[in-house]
């Protein structure tokens, strides 16, 4: 999810990360958590009502869970490689639907007076996002390590929910901080300077958006048993704002190309999409320039509804065909099964919306990042993907060498099951905020 905090230089540190069940290993130097994925059903939510935005609704969300405090109090906030500072405590009222809200009441909360660690750092910041807004204070708190009985990281700067609207979680950003978008260290930096990781890198498997397991996302590590095939090297791309090369480091990749292979095996690539594109697990869709969401259109056979997003027969979803993005000489193919989302009984849409702007720059969310491993080497600049597979567990250690990455082959194989099996129930994810996209980037 891509913000834009009031004011950039503002010196505070983020952390989005801690999760259910962790593999702490200090000796191997990395730290490995489960992601947890939440859906939900909005109350009084119809295709054609004009009740709830599509911006409003999600067909799932991946979590993260701190433990933060002493003693620790449990919170949720989303996984977010398109934001820097971690916030907790939105204000479940104003959510966008009902069932969003009561999401929001079970995720947790944290307060302040009751940890003996907490210091109040006297500073509030409102972010904005393309829909909603937080309003927050920052406090310095410990974030425990789940795995140990009592290390913690110490004194973490982070945002305490004062007032949001349309918000159903906290946001848990691991993008660039110190030296980059914030003047004192996020979770990556502290990390790696109290000695849990090796490196300032982490990767992130996602998981199947039908599957309640396999996701994760290891800190300082790579998981030989979630990808099949070599691991391809990008470049970092710097800034990439609309007519300049300024602004806050994200996860920027240079993509060549966007296309389509039907379940009848025909080929398609679609011409001028060869652009940067942000790998952005905050946001639940991906986000491309309109000549191309129109080439999607065409050739789902797709109809436009009226809150702008693509409708297909939910029988596509059971088809063999795929989305298929190619970076460098990498494409990863992403199945129908993972591209399309069932939002209500007989409603299903491909997760694309287009993106406003006259540049042509695209926002790749989770309905590509489910199909693509991915790690994201803040130590020397560098993007390494695969392929999404799942044969197991198999954890490797990033050094501050992260590129012997390189010399690390998948375990799965191509013909390994990429995810589990579909039901054909309907659902509505509660993220208010995850296909938010604001116009500075738009």
């Amino acid at each position: 999810m891509m913000l834009v905090p009031a004011g950039l230089q503002l010196a505070f540190a983020l952390l989005g990360a801690a999760l259910v069940l962790p593999s702490l290993d200090s000796k191997r130097g990395l730290l490995s958590f489960p992601v947890v994925q939440k859906r939900s059903q909005p109350l009084h939510l119809r295709k054609r009502d004009n009740v709830v935005a599509l911006g409003n609704v999600s067909t799932l969300t991946y979590l993260i869970r701190l433990q933060i405090g002493t003693p620790p109090q449990p919170v949720e906030v989303v996984l977010d490689t398109g934001s820097f500072e971690l916030w907790v405590d939105p204000t479940c009222a104003t959510a966008a639907t009902e069932g969003q809200e009561e999401k929001c009441n079970a995720s947790g909360r944290y307060v302040p007076n009751r940890s003996s660690t907490y210091v109040d750092q006297k500073a509030t910041q409102h972010i904005g996002y393309g829909k909603g807004g937080a309003e927050i204070s920052y406090a310095a708190d410990n974030i425990l390590v789940p795995g140990s009985n009592s290390q913690a990281l110490r004194n973490v700067i982070f945002g305490v929910g004062l007032n949001t609207t349309e918000l159903a979680w906290g946001v848990g950003g691991i993008g660039h901080g110190n030296g980059f978008n914030l003047h004192y260290n996020n979770l990556i930096d502290e990390l790696h300077e109290q000695g849990i990781t090796q490196s300032k890198a982490f990767s992130i498997a996602l998981g199947g958006q039908y599957s309640e397991t396999g996701g994760a996302i290891i800190f300082g590590g790579v998981d030989t048993k979630k990808f099949s095939g070599r691991l391809h090297k990008f470049d970092n791309m710097p800034p990439q704002i609309e007519g300049s090369k300024e602004g806050p480091w994200r996860y920027w990749i240079q993509m060549k190309s966007v296309g389509v292979t039907t379940p009848k095996g025909f080929v398609s690539t679609y011409e001028y999409s060869t652009m940067p594109a942000l790998l952005d697990t905050g946001s639940t869709w991906s986000y491309l320039p309109q000549h191309i969401f129109d080439s999607l259109k065409e050739d789902f056979n797709a109809t436009l509804s009226e809150d702008g997003s693509l409708e297909v027969p939910c029988s596509m979803v059971d088809q063999s065909g795929t989305v298929d993005f190619t970076f460098g000489d990498l494409t990863i193919q992403v199945p129908y099964s993972e591209f399309i989302s069932q939002l209500e009984p007989g409603y299903c849409a491909p997760g694309v919306l287009p993106r406003k702007g006259s540049y042509d720059r695209a926002v790749l969310g989770d309905s590509f990042l489910r199909s693509a491993y991915v790690i994201f080497d803040q130590t020397n600049q560098h993007l390494y993907m695969a392929s999404y597979r799942d044969c197991g567990t198999n954890e490797q250690t990033l050094s501050g060498e992260v590129g012997a990455a390189l010399n690390l082959t998948g375990q799965c194989h191509s013909s390994h099951h990429l995810f589990a099996s579909i039901p054909m129930c309907w659902f509505i994810a509660p993220s208010a905020f995850v296909l938010w996209i604001f116009a500075l980037f738009l």
